[in-house]
C-alpha cells in the first residue's frame, strides 16, 4: 500500500504537467499579430503558426504564460520583430535559453540582411530603390511602420525559411514575390506623390511610433505623447499645449493611435472647433473587430493611405 501510495505521488506532478501542456506542436511561433500575419503570407499553409500575444494586447506590455513557454519550447522556429519590441525576451541569450532545439529570427535581422534579387524574372526595380535607402541607416524603434522596410523583411524572410525547410522552398519564394507585389503596387504611387511635395503635418494622439511611416511618406507627425513607450502617461501640461498647437495652426484633422484612449478624444474635441478624428494605425495591436474580420498588415497600409489622403 505504501508502494503504491510512493508512486501515485511521484506521478501526479508529471500527469499534472503533461495534461496540462499544449497538444500541438507548432512549427513556427511568432510573438504579435503582425509578425504573425506578414509571416503567414509567406508561409501559406505549409506550417502551423502559433502566435502568442493576445491581439489586443501592446506587445510592449505583453508576458509569457506557463503554457506560453512550453509551446515556444518545443517549436522548430520563433520569429519576433525585435528585443526592443518585445522587452520580455531580455537578450538573445536569453532567447536561445526559451528554446530547446529550435533556431530564431527577428524582423530586425532579416532587416539587415543583404536583400535577395533576380528570382523571378519580372522583380521590380523600384524594389531595388526602396530597399537600399535603409543601406547603413539606424531604422528606427517601429521600423514595421514603413512598408518598403517590410518588402525586404518580406523578401530576407522567404529566403530564410527556404533555407529552413527545403521542402516547401519555392511556395515561400513565390508567396514572399507575390506579398512584396503587392505591397508595393500599394504604397509606391503614395510614396512618390508625398516626396514630390512639402512634409505633410501631422498632429496625433498616441505615444510617438510612427517613425517608419513618416520616413515613408514624407510626414511631420507631432504626437501628443513623444514617448516611444505606450505605458507611459501625458500630464495635463502636455495635453494643454497640444491643444493650444491644434488651435494656433488651425488644425482641422486630428489623428489617433488604434484604440485610443476615448476619454482623451473627447477632452480635445471639446476644446477645438470642427475637429475631424481619424485613426493611424501604429501596428502594436488590433482591434477585435479588425481580428474577427481577418484585417492584416497590407489592409492597415492601406487604410493608412486612404485616412492620410482624406486628411490632407
Amino acid at each position: 500500500m505504501k508502494k503504491l501510495l510512493f508512486t501515485l505521488f511521484i506521478l501526479t506532478p508529471i500527469l499534472i504537467i503533461t495534461a496540462c501542456s499544449p497538444k500541438t506542436n507548432y512549427e513556427i511561433v511568432v510573438t504579435d499579430y503582425f509578425t504573425y500575419d506578414i509571416v503567414k503570407q509567406v508561409v501559406g499553409d505549409t506550417k502551423q503558426i502559433k502566435m502568442l500575444q493576445p491581439a489586443h494586447m501592446d506587445y510592449h506590455s505583453y508576458e509569457p504564460s506557463s503554457s506560453d513557454l512550453v509551446i515556444l519550447k518545443k517549436t522548430e522556429l520563433f520569429i519576433y520583430t525585435s528585443i526592443n519590441q518585445a522587452p520580455w525576451l531580455g537578450s538573445e541569450d536569453n532567447i536561445a535559453a526559451l528554446l530547446s532545439d529550435g533556431a530564431h529570427i527577428s524582423f530586425e535581422a532579416l532587416l539587415d540582411i543583404e536583400p535577395h534579387h533576380h528570382d523571378l524574372e519580372d522583380d521590380h526595380e523600384d524594389e531595388d530603390e526602396h530597399e537600399n535607402d535603409h543601406d547603413d541607416h539606424d531604422h528606427g524603434f517601429d521600423f514595421i511602420s514603413n512598408p518598403f522596410y517590410v518588402v525586404t523583411i518580406v523578401d530576407n524572410l522567404a529566403h530564410y525559411l527556404a533555407d529552413k525547410f527545403p521542402n516547401d522552398a519555392e511556395i515561400f519564394i513565390q508567396n514572399g514575390h507575390d506579398y512584396k507585389d503587392m505591397i508595393l503596387n500599394l504604397v509606391t504611387p503614395y510614396h512618390e506623390q508625398r516626396s514630390e511635395a512639402a512634409p505633410m503635418i501631422i498632429y496625433f494622439v498616441g505615444h510617438n511610433a510612427l517613425a517608419g511611416l513618416q520616413e515613408a511618406f514624407n510626414l511631420d507627425i507631432h504626437a501628443l505623447d513623444e514617448n516611444v513607450s505606450p505605458n507611459s502617461d501625458t500630464t495635463s501640461t502636455e495635453v494643454s499645449a497640444f491643444i493650444k498647437a491644434l488651435q494656433d495652426n488651425n488644425i482641422t484633422t486630428l489623428f489617433v493611435e488604434e484604440l485610443a484612449d476615448p476619454a482623451t478624444i473627447e477632452f480635445i474635441r471639446s476644446r477645438v472647433n470642427n475637429l475631424e478624428i481619424v485613426e493611424l494605425h501604429t501596428f502594436h495591436k488590433i482591434t477585435t473587430t479588425d481580428y474577427n474580420n481577418h484585417v492584416g498588415y497590407l489592409d492597415i497600409v492601406s487604410r493608412n493611405i486612404l485616412n492620410l489622403q482624406g486628411g490632407n
